[in-house]
């Protein structure tokens, strides 16, 4: 009952952000980092954002490895104003010589602009995802349905460097919700080439030990056609730097045309 209340506010939402103006939008990917663009995608416009990745952890005592054999994310414009999208990866892990495989990170949701911006004043936008269960048997799904709401905002502060800062709440299998925060600086090298530095927190509810969590990550992104992107990427923590590392290529590609 929780999960269907938190999809019915996602959907009450929707028409009142269609009151926003319309316009036609750049090239525009949310593929890496936790801290994403305001921007949506035009009416009709249909985007897949993809990637592969590897990730080895030592942290609190355990080693793993888990590859990201897939993460895609599916996103449509159905207006100017609003899109809805749809991700899921499956993941292949070895904690400690066992090993595990599964879906994760199963959900939809939508974003919407709310304001254009001013000035000095930023443009801003609200994304919202629903999660998807996966019981007691699901390695890396979670028990219930859980929500993530995003309030990003953005700013451009000269011709060749722009910041993406996001606040965010996350509700899930825990009884405390986790709190998110950060910030991504895009610098623009040359008409196609762009690098990203993005520092990022979350602070867990539960969690009595470590619940402040910073990290950060960069991130080298090509434009090589006018509706492809490729881009590569990896975060480590700042808290445990010799314990995390990971590396991750994507592509980013606009099924439909402008």
């Amino acid at each position: 009952m929780r999960g269907l209340r938190q999809l019915f506010l996602m959907i009450a939402l929707i028409p009142v952000c269609l009151m926003a103006q319309e316009e036609t939008a750049d090239f525009t990917s949310d593929l890496f980092g936790s801290v994403t663009t305001v921007d949506i995608l035009p009416k009709g416009r249909l985007q897949w954002e993809t990637y592969v990745a590897y990730e080895h952890s030592s942290m609190y005592g355990l080693k793993s490895d888990t590859w990201t054999v897939n993460y895609s994310v599916l996103r449509y414009g159905i207006s100017n104003a609003v899109e809805l999208c749809m991700q899921g990866s499956w993941l292949y892990s070895t904690i400690d010589h066992e090993h595990e495989s599964g879906f994760s990170n199963l959900a939809v949701g939508f974003k919407t602009r709310l304001f254009e911006g001013w000035k000095a004043a930023p443009a801003i936008s609200l994304r919202g995802w629903l999660f998807v269960p996966g019981g007691k048997n699901a390695d890396f799904l979670p028990e219930h349905f859980g929500c993530q709401w995003d309030l990003i905002f953005y700013n451009r502060l000269a011709s060749w460097c722009d910041v993406s800062y996001t606040g965010t709440m996350i509700w899930d299998d825990n009884s405390r919700p986790t709190t998110f925060w950060g910030a991504n600086f895009n610098f623009l090298l040359s008409d196609r080439l762009t690098f990203s530095v993005e520092q990022s927190n979350y602070y867990y509810g539960d969690d009595a030990e470590d619940r402040w969590q910073p990290w950060t990550s960069v991130c080298l992104s090509y434009q090589v056609h006018p509706r492809v992107e490729l881009g590569v990427t990896s975060d480590m923590s700042l808290k445990y730097p010799k314990r995390f590392w990971d590396l991750a290529l994507g592509v980013a590609w606009q099924l439909t045309k402008k």
